[in-house]
Order: structure tokens, then C-alpha cells, then sequence
């Protein structure tokens, strides 16, 4: 699409620097950013057009004629009446410029020259035609397409945008104000390792917790000694995952192996005097052969490379000592031969002429990347055995860091020139692209395969992601570290970034003595195949006649526009209403605006074709919206909800951006708990029903009530006092959530309840109300005109003969499950429902309760069909005629919304990947089923990543799924039916009986372990929080009282000092002296080491002559000394003599 000249283009919205469109919610108050996205949904149903659109046809010399003749259009008057002698003929002024269908239809077939966009041309000119009056603008067109694309492509680049939060910043303070040198992340579990400059080493939970931490000493040295020392500083420090170690190597030219497989990390070897000071890390090991040689590579300030191959890494790294004296293991560097059964060495001398900045071994081809500081010989990839030629990369700011990963045959380079280049790693000579953007040097980068896409990070502490191949800046992220405030240079180590890879995808980086952790948003196709509508549960999915389009509404307060004849995505208003999740989606009645509800009371209208709010509705309290109807008549948009009200809102003005609300219902607010469902029947009807059951029909011409059919039946203290009685679980929250439900979200909706069965002493709520309309529109019928549903049965009801309920039947296959959805046909012939079940079910209505039989009628209607469409429950169905045939709409609070055919036939998700016909139905799922595809993953213990961090547990709702051989013709999957008691549906199937048993086996178990280990204490038993440790087995016994027995046996010792058999006390025995000689001081407690832990050297024991002139400091290590066993052994011997 060529560009179209700005002054020939109306602006269609006010829009931010990050192309998101901004709507106005309220006159003086603050701006809420609602996001505006459109996709590539316009396919035409033609097969021959599905692949070609009209935005993609048209060019920029297509646009500048259209541009003329819109301009020079100059249509004739319209003649509405025809003069006579006596008066003149009166016409229809027309504005120049101005196209109505079919002269926008001509002129774009005569520009295109193709007539084959007729279908989608009708559509698009009812998508511009917002005001209604049947024309067309050239500034309508321009504002459709400027919006169009820019929307498109800033939806394409948002699905690359990997950080969608905003980072975590945590200081540092045991750093002491350094900085922090390398951080590594362990794993079992996942802890993210960070080590400063001077030896200073903190652990952090993935939330940005710290855990614990700990100082690196250095030997210690005699203060008697004249010789000057110099400080410590580390350098690099690598993680061993096969066994367990993280090598930390310092300027002491040493190397450091500490233990991190227990809670308490310690320092296990150390690798002394080396002839040079190791300054870049990597390590490499067999992931399916853990114990087989591994390597640790590592660079020198000399510019060589050095291998340390451990041959068994899982046993051990170095020769154990002769003596067994403890603490850490000391190794000479020199006397490296003498461990040659557990470790070899090498060396690749004269790599680079200066210190080598980075390292990392390849093992396709046993060669190994290092970079330097040098010009000439900046990058160079080496072979270990010295075989193969060297390949050296030249640059001229050389190479400060780099990134390799042979799976995409990528090398990127990071320079102090501020540019990323991208290398094929066989050609020295040229980059395959030069990425600019930064202000100042790159001192960090990271390849993330899975997104295609390459993360560079630079010394103004800015983040920017690149993709790979389209070569194009992403993202740009500056992280406000405080350090970097006031234009002040931070400081970083010398490896700032660390790529932590799934389940804790993310991207750590560390300046001076902050740590900052971003999270990616972004889901791996790779991961997680379930085709889904929406990220969270849907409320609703509704049909717009009109438009021939599907509305769908989800938690996240996301609305997106599906095209049904293709199942493809035209249109995301993405935080509709900020965060709040939406429950109501309803159009008026032109079908021309979508008006929504959320959580917190809030009520808009939308033009769905661009994503424009037209009004903003006042709230009437922070309370949930359950109803919004569209009264044409009154030109009155009605809303109810939890605040236990009937709102209307004047709708004549349609330039009005906020409505006001007006409660004043003249016939009064008499519902007394929170109304969660309306419903309006033609001319004059209104339904409502509230929580504790009442059902009011209102006339809406006089806003007085017609008839009550049911009174609420709050709960009574008899019945309470009986639940409580019975042991009813729950049943105290259900009071409290009765006695506050005129406060803000007392309960959870019909849609989040977890459980749909009513307890003892508990009203069954209304889930829905439906008028069946072509019986409503019959005056004073003896049938039944309404319908509710009440805990999964549905009650018929009449509004004009005094026998209100005509008849009522269980409709879920299971007990204790309801109904919150149905729909029929236009002549009320065929009702449809959807149960919390997941299950779809059609029930031949045209003769049900149609006149009065003087009782209430207990048979169940005619069930046509069956089907499992859900794995959880059906919030929404809608019967939807077109002009390929009729069809029924689902949604779910499984995350998805779904087409089907009225005899079961699955069509498919929209969502998915590829597109279907609805004139075609080779391009239908059938005779597929949402569960055809294997289900191995759904029902492992694995873990999978997600955007909003959500991670479903599958064997939770096993009771709501139906396994693979739902497709046996056995099971019946698509049953048909004549006229079944209410009995048949309530028996459990042998499926459904093995699934809850399993179900009670797991709760059982859950509860006998709460009921065992519940009162111990996670933190007090594993230093990882509620991480399983074996320790929760043990429990302590209770000690008893020791009873002195009557007659003891007495030594002479004791006679000789007065005590006999008769005299002796128990008293006497606890105050008895039973020491020889004079009785041992009172052992002095040790002091309170208030610091970190100290990971030092540990000292030998003292020899027998310094005994008692000096203690030995054991703080960390392998174990005590022999000898210190034998003295402490010898103390408790001593004592129980």
C-alpha cells in the first residue's frame, strides 16, 4: 500500500506516539487508551477472492483517482415529488461529493477495472456509512483506510513485542554499591544467582525476592604480615547444571567451585595459583549422557583459551585428598596431572593478543567463538583440535559481546560503534545486516530462537529487540534505573544480561547495584496448540444481523469482531474498559452499535466497524452491569445489575458523549437483591429477575409492574439454623455474602461460581430469563410467553391467566448443574441450551405448554439433539440464520466461542488458524470435534508459558471432560430422541461415575494431607517456601513425663551421702551432682553472627598444643574435622557420666 498524501486525507482519531488510538471516555476527566486493532478478515466468500483483498488491490494511483472522483462528483436532486400547475415539484438537495451504494459500487469497479468485489463492497460501504444516511465521503473512505492500516500494522508488530509489562527492579544492597559482575540462574528450583565485583553473592526467588545471600572471602591473611595484598575482585562465573557447581573466577587467579544443590551453597574446590587471571566463562555438557565429559572453557587476560574436560562430572570434579580433614579442597594448579583420572587440561595459546572478553564452545564442530578488545582480530572462531582454519572477524571498534545459535546458522556482534550486526558465521567478510538505533555502546545481546528475534542492550541502560528478518527495531524499552536518573552514566559489570529461558521466560539485566527482571508476554507457538478465542474466559458472543458479523467479550476486557462467513478477526478494542472485565454485550436495536458493560458499573457504546466510543453511560454505583436493552420505541438504553436497579438512559441526542443516568423508575425499585438477568419481549414487556429468586414483568410505556410472578424468598433463620444443623459446607460464606450484597462485588457471577448447587436453605437464583416472542406477541395467550432458569430447570411461565407456572423440567445430564444460555427460533419452535456442563442441547418447543392444562406440567419437551460442545460452562448461544443457512453460536467460559451447524456438525473455533467457508463444508471441522486432535498434553503435569502467566489445571476438570472415545458411535456424542423423562438426564452415564469417583479419590487425598502436614510450616522445613521437602513426613512425638520409680536402686556413692531408698525425692534426682571431681563450666554461647554467611576458606583444626589457645572457624563445607568429632564425642561422654 503506497502512501496517500496527508492533505488529501481526513484524521480519522487523535493518536499517541505508539499508534494507539485514544478515545475520549468524559468531558474533563482523564483519557482511557483503548486500543484499536484491525486484522486481515475482509476475504470475500468467493473462493477465487479469499486470498486477494480490496485494500491490497488498491494502490496509490487507484487512490488519487478515486480522490478525483469523489471531488467532482456531483450528483443530480433527488426528485420526491412531481410539480403540477399550482405547486412546484419539490427535490432533494444532494451535497457534492457524496456517493451513495451503487455510485460507489460504479466507481470503484470502474478504477479497479473488476467487478468481483460486489459482495465486500456492500459491506464496506455499511462500515463507512456511520452516521446512517445512506452516503459516502471521500474523508470516510480516507479516515477508513488511514485507520485500517496503521491499526494493521501496529497489530502485526505488537504480536512481535516481546515485553508487555513492566520490568521489576530490585536493589542490590549487599552489593555495597558495586556493581554486579555475571548472573546466573540455577535450577531445582529456578533462583537467579547474582555476583558482584567484589564477591558479594545474592539469591533471588523469580518473583524478585530475595532469598538469602553471601559473601566470598578470600583467604585470610596473617596480620603480621608486611606484605601488601590486593582486594579480590571476580571476574566471571559460570553454572554447571549436570553437577550442581557454579565456578566463580576472580583476579586472584583462582577458581572457585561452589555447591548449590543443597539450600546452603558452599565451597566445595578451589583452583589456586593459575598463571593467568580466567576472565570469560562457558560450559557445555551431554543433556542426555549428564555424567559423560564435560567442558569448562575459559579465556585469560593473556589471550589464550583454556579446557578443563571433566571426565566424571556427576561424581566428582578432582581427586579427593588423602586426609580427610574437611572444608574446601585445595588444588595446586600445577598438580593438576595427579587428578588426570577425573580432569584434563589444555591450552590454545596466541587466540588474541589482549584479555578475551567472551567465550563459547560449539560442540557440532568442537570449535569454540571468543572476542577481544583487539581490531584485528576482534571475533575468531577456532577449532580445538587445531585441524580446521580459523575464521577472524575485523572490526574497528572490535567486539564488546555476541550471541551464537546454530539452529538459525545466526552470529550477532555488539560494538562500542553503537551497532548490532547479524553474521553468517562462515563469512568474515561482510555482515548480512547492520542494525543501528542505539546512542551508545552495546555491551549486551541475546538470540531468543523461538521469536525470531534478538535482544541488544547498551550502556544508557536501554533495551531494544530487533527482528531477524525484516531487520527492524520491535521495541524499545528504557529501564528508569535509579542509578541511571539526572543523565548520569551507569556503571555495569562486565556481562549485564542474562536470557532465562521457559518455564520463567525472561530477560535479566543488571546496572551498578539494581537488578531488573522483564518478563516475556509473548506465547511460543510451539508450546501450547489449543485453539482459543480469547486469552480468559468469554461472557458473551453475540450476532450482529446486520453486519452478518460475531462479538465476542472475554475477562480481559478485550471485544474483537469476527467475520462469521470466514471465522477471521476484523476488528480488537483491546481495555475497553480498562481493566475491568466486561459481562454484558448487547447491540441496539439498528444494529449499528454495540453497547457493553464491565464489573464496575461501567455502560459504553461502541462503533464497532472503527472501534470509536460514541457514549459513555453513568455509572449508577460500582456494581455489576447483567442487562442492557435498547428500547426504540422510547429511545431509552435500560440497564440493570447489582445495584438493584432498573437505569434508564435517554437516547435521542446521538452527538451526546455522556449520558446521564436516571434511576427514577416511576414504578418503583422493588427488587430487594442483585438482578441478574432482563430480558424484553416487543411491544411493551419487560422481565427481571433477581438473586433471591423474584421475577417482576414490567409494562415499559407506564414503567409500572404487570405482574409479579414469583416474590423473593430471602432466607429464613429456621432455614439457616437447619443448614447449619446438616453440616452444610459453605453455607456461613453464602450468609455473608446474602447480608453484603449491596457492596461491591459480594458474590462471584453465574459465569465464575465454581459450584452451581444450591444448599440447603438457599434460594435458587435466576441465571436467565428468556421471552419466547412470537408467543409474547399474541395478546392474553394461554401460553406460556416466558421462561427462567433456576439451578439448571426450566420453569414456563404465563403473564395473563392466573395460573402463572405452567410447567417446569430438569434440563443438565448431570444433578447439581444450571442453564446460562438459551435462544430460539423466530417462531419459537425450536428452544436451544447450554448448560455449565459444556453441553448444547435442542428441544422441540411447538407444542410445549402452549395452552393451559390446569396443572403444572412436569414432562420433558421433545429433545431434537445433543452435543458436547464445551469443556466447561456455555455462557452464551445464539440460533443464527443466514444466507448459507442457519447455524448456532456458542461461547464458553473455556476461552473459546464456536460455530455449529443445528445438527451438531462442528464448523470450527474462532481463532483459529485457518479460515473456513460457510458456503463450502469440505472447509468445516466435521466430522472432527474440538477433542479429535490427541490430548497427551493437556493431561501432563508439564508446565506451559501463557501472556496474562495462566496455567490450567487440566485434571482439575476432569468431571467436565469428556475423553478420546467421545467419538465412538457408543457414546452417542450426537444423540437424538423422543420424549424423555427428567429422570433419564439426572442417572450418570459409566463415564461420568468413573470420573467422579476420581474426583473424590483426589479430594480425599488433598484432604488427608491438609488434615496431616497442615499445621506444619513450609519455611520452617526448605528454604525454597513451599517447595515439597521429605522433612514434612516427620512429625514430632509428645514427650511424656519421666517418673521416678518408688524404689530405686541406690549405688554406695549415694548411700555414703545420706540417701536411702525411703528419703530419696525427685527433686534430689534433678538437683543431683553425678560429676566427678569438680563439675565442668557452663558452656559459653556462640555470638550472634548478624552479617552474611560466610563462604571463606575453611582453617585446620589446631594441633593438640594450641588446644584451647585458639577456637577453629568452621563456617561453611564438607564437615567437621575428625578431630573435632572425637572432642565433641568425648564432651557428651563425660556429661552423661
Amino acid at each position: 500500500m503506497s502512501a496517500v498524501p496527508k492533505s488529501s486525507l481526513a484524521s480519522p482519531s487523535p493518536v499517541d506516539d505508539d499508534g494507539d488510538s485514544v478515545v475520549d471516555t468524559e468531558e474533563g476527566s482523564d483519557q482511557e487508551e483503548v486500543n484499536v486493532h484491525f486484522e486481515d478478515s475482509f476475504e470475500s466468500g468467493e473462493p477465487s477472492q479469499q486470498n486477494v483483498r480490496l485494500e491490497e488491490h488498491i494502490k496509490l494511483q487507484h487512490l488519487e483517482q478515486l480522490m478525483y472522483a469523489f471531488t467532482t462528483h456531483n450528483p443530480e436532486d433527488i426528485l420526491v415529488q412531481e410539480g403540477t400547475g399550482y405547486f412546484p415539484a419539490k427535490v432533494q438537495k444532494r451535497s457534492p461529493g457524496c456517493m451513495n451504494l451503487q455510485e460507489f459500487k460504479d466507481t470503484i469497479f470502474k478504477i479497479l477495472g473488476t467487478a468481483e468485489y460486489d459482495e465486500y463492497l456492500e459491506k464496506l460501504f455499511m462500515k463507512l456509512d456511520t452516521s446512517g444516511d445512506n452516503y459516502v465521503d471521500w474523508n470516510e473512505f480516507c479516515s477508513h483506510l488511514l485507520v485500517l492500516y496503521r491499526e494493521n500494522d501496529y497489530l502485526r508488530k505488537k504480536n512481535d513485542i516481546p515485553f508487555m509489562v513492566e520490568p521489576k527492579i530490585r536493589h542490590i544492597v549487599h552489593n555495597k554499591q558495586e556493581q554486579t559482575t555475571k548472573v546466573v540462574a540455577v535450577q531445582g528450583p529456578v533462583r537467579y544467582v547474582t555476583i558482584s565485583k567484589e564477591g558479594a553473592m545474592s539469591v533471588w526467588q523469580p518473583n524478585m525476592v530475595m532469598e538469602k545471600h553471601y559473601c566470598i572471602a578470600d583467604l585470610e591473611v596473617d596480620p603480621s604480615s608486611q606484605k601488601r595484598r590486593f582486594k579480590m575482585w571476580v571476574t566471571d562465573a559460570v553454572y554447571m547444571p549436570n553437577c550442581q557447581k557454579v565456578a566463580i573466577a576472580s583476579t586472584s587467579r583462582d577458581i572457585r567451585f561452589y555447591d548449590v544443590s543443597s539450600s546452603q551453597y558452599f565451597e566445595e574446590y578451589h583452583l589456586f595459583a593459575m598463571t593467568d587471571v580466567p576472565y570469560s566463562f562457558d560450559y557445555y555438557y551431554n543433556v542426555k549422557q549428564p555424567n559423560s565429559e564435560s567442558f569448562l572453557v575459559f579465556g585469560v587476560d593473556t589471550g589464550s583459551i583454556h579446557i578443563l574436560t571433566f571426565h566424571k562430572p556427576v561424581n566428582q570434579l578432582f581427586e579427593n585428598p588423602f586426609k580427610n580433614d574437611g572444608g574446601v579442597q585445595e588444588i595446586f594448579m600445577q598438580d593438576l596431572p595427579n587428578h588426570s583420572q577425573w580432569v584434563s587440561h589444555k591450552v590454545l595459546t596466541d587466540i588474541h593478543p589482549e584479555l578475551v572478553r567472551q567465550v563459547r564452545y560449539l560442540p557440532e564442530n568442537e570449535a569454540i567463538i571468543s572476542s577481544s578488545g583487539s581490531p584485528r582480530n576482534s571475533l575468531v572462531i577456532c577449532d580445538v583440535t587445531a585441524i580446521k582454519k580459523s575464521y577472524v572477524f575485523k572490526l574497528e571498534k572490535a567486539v564488546e559481546c555476541f550471541d551464537h545459535n546454530k539452529n538459525i546458522n545466526l552470529l550477532v556482534t555488539g560494538s562500542g560503534d553503537h551497532i548490532v550486526r547479524l553474521w553468517n558465521p562462515y563469512v568474515t567478510t561482510k555482515p548480512t545486516a547492520v542494525l543501528t538505533g542505539h546512542n551508545t555502546g552495546v555491551i549486551g545481546v541475546a538470540i531468543h530462537e523461538g521469536f525470531r528475534q534478538v535482544f541488544s542492550y547498551s550502556k544508557e541502560a536501554v533495551i531494544k529487540v530487533w527482528d531477524i528478518k525484516e531487520h527492524v527495531c520491535l521495541q524499545t524499552v528504557a529501564i528508569k534505573f535509579p542509578s541511571a536518573l539526572n543523565g548520569r552514566m551507569p556503571e555495569h559489570g562486565q556481562f549485564p544480561v542474562h536470557l532465562q529461558g521457559p518455564p520463567y521466560s525472561a530477560f535479566v539485566v543488571t546496572c551498578n547495584d539494581y537488578i531488573a527482571v522483564l518478563r516475556l508476554g509473548k506465547v511460543e507457538s510451539t508450546v501450547d496448540n489449543q485453539e482459543v478465542t480469547h486469552d480468559t474466559q468469554l461472557c458473551s458472543a453475540i450476532y450482529n444481523n446486520f453486519l452478518k458479523q460475531v462479538v465476542t467479550g472475554c475477562d480481559s476486557s478485550t471485544i474483537s469482531v469476527w467475520d462469521i462467513e470466514t471465522g477471521s478477526r476484523s476488528l480488537v478494542l483491546a481495555n475497553a474498559h480498562g481493566d475491568e472485565e466486561i459481562t454484558f454485550l448487547a447491540f441496539d436495536s439498528t444494529d449499528r452499535r454495540l453497547l457493553s458493560g464491565a464489573r464496575n458499573g461501567t455502560v459504553k457504546a461502541w462503533n464497532f466497524q472503527n472501534g470509536h466510543n460514541l457514549h459513555n453511560l453513568e455509572s449508577v454505583g460500582e456494581h455489576e452491569v447483567t442487562g442492557i436493552l435498547h428500547l426504540p420505541d422510547k429511545k431509552v438504553i435500560l440497564t440493570v445489575g447489582w445495584n438493584q436497579k432498573i437505569v434508564t438512559y435517554d437516547d435521542t441526542d446521538p452527538d451526546s458523549a455522556n449520558l446521564s443516568a436516571n434511576d427514577k423508575w416511576k414504578g418503583g425499585q422493588l427488587h430487594t437483591d442483585d438482578i441478574l438477568t432482563a430480558d424484553f419481549a416487543p411491544p411493551n414487556f419487560l422481565a427481571t429477575a433477581s438473586f433471591d429468586g423474584e421475577i417482576i414483568v414490567w409494562d415499559v410505556d407506564t414503567e409500572k409492574i404487570y405482574v409479579r410472578l414469583r416474590k423473593g424468598q430471602p432466607q429464613t433463620i429456621s432455614k439457616r439454623m437447619e443448614a447449619l444443623k446438616s453440616g452444610v459446607s459453605g453455607l456461613e460464606d453464602r450468609i455473608e455474602s446474602q447480608a453484603t450484597t449491596a457492596t461491591l462485588m459480594s458474590r462471584p457471577n453465574s459465569r465464575h461460581r465454581l459450584s452451581h448447587k444450591v444448599e440447603k436453605g438457599q434460594v435458587a437464583p435466576v441465571d436467565k430469563l428468556m421471552f419466547l416472542k412470537a408467543r409474547a406477541s399474541v395478546r392474553f395467550t394461554e401460553s406460556a410467553v416466558l421462561i427462567s432458569s433456576e439451578a439448571g430447570k426450566l420453569r414456563w411461565w404465563n403473564i395473563s391467566i392466573s395460573n402463572k407456572e405452567m410447567g417446569y423440567f430438569y434440563v443438565p445430564n448431570c444433578p447439581d448443574e444450571s442453564v446460562l444460555a438459551m435462544c430460539s427460533t423466530a417462531n419459537d419452535s425450536l428452544l436451544i441450551t447450554g448448560d455449565t456442563q459444556g453441553v448444547i442441547k435442542c428441544w422441540n418447543i411447538s407444542s410445549y405448554c402452549i395452552q393451559n392444562e390446569g396443572y403444572i406440567v412436569k414432562k420433558v419437551a421433545p429433545l431434537e439433539v445433543w452435543w458436547k460442545a464445551h469443556d466447561s460452562a456455555v455462557v452464551s448461544v445464539e440460533y443464527i440464520q443466514h444466507d448459507s443457512g442457519t447455524f448456532v453460536l456458542t461461547a464458553s467460559t473455556d476461552r473459546t466461542a464456536r460455530l455449529w451447524s443445528p445438527e451438531g456438525h462442528y464448523i470450527g473455533t474462532f481463532g483459529q488458524k485457518s479460515p473456513w467457508n460457510l458456503k463450502i463444508t469440505s472447509t468445516w471441522a466435521h466430522p472432527k470435534t474440538p477433542w479429535s486432535k490427541e490430548q497427551d498434553h493437556l493431561t501432563d503435569n508439564s508446565e506451559r508459558t501463557t501472556s496474562n502467566d495462566n496455567i490450567v489445571d487440566v485434571l482439575e476438570t476432569a468431571s467436565e471432560n469428556l475423553p478420546n472415545e467421545r467419538e465412538r458411535s457408543d457414546l452417542k456424542h450426537f444423540s437424538r430422541s423422543g420424549t424423555e423423562s427428567s429422570d433419564t438426564y439426572n442417572k450418570p452415564t459409566f463415564l461420568g461415575v468413573k470420573v467422579e469417583k476420581d474426583l473424590e479419590r483426589r479430594q480425599r487425598d488433598r484432604q488427608g494431607r491438609r488434615a496431616q502436614f497442615g499445621e506444619i510450616l513450609p519455611q520452617s522445613t526448605s528454604q525454597f517456601g513451599k517447595q515439597c521437602s521429605p522433612y514434612h513426613a516427620l512429625t514430632t512425638p509428645t514427650w511424656s513425663e519421666v517418673q521416678v520409680p518408688e524404689f530405686l536402686p541406690l549405688p554406695q556413692r549415694m548411700k555414703n551421702k545420706g540417701y536411702s531408698e525411703t528419703n530419696l525425692t525427685k527433686e534430689d534426682v534433678i538437683n543431683m551432682d553425678f560429676s566427678f571431681g569438680l563439675p565442668d563450666p557452663p558452656p559459653v554461647a556462640p555470638s550472634v553472627q548478624t552479617g552474611p554467611k560466610k563462604l571463606s576458606t575453611v582453617q585446620q583444626p589446631p594441633s593438640r598444643g594450641e588446644k584451647g589457645l585458639k577456637p577453629s572457624s568452621v563456617t561453611s563445607g564438607r564437615g567437621r574435622s575428625s578431630y573435632e568429632q572425637k572432642s565433641t564425642a568425648g564432651k557428651k561422654t563425660s556429661a552423661v557420666r
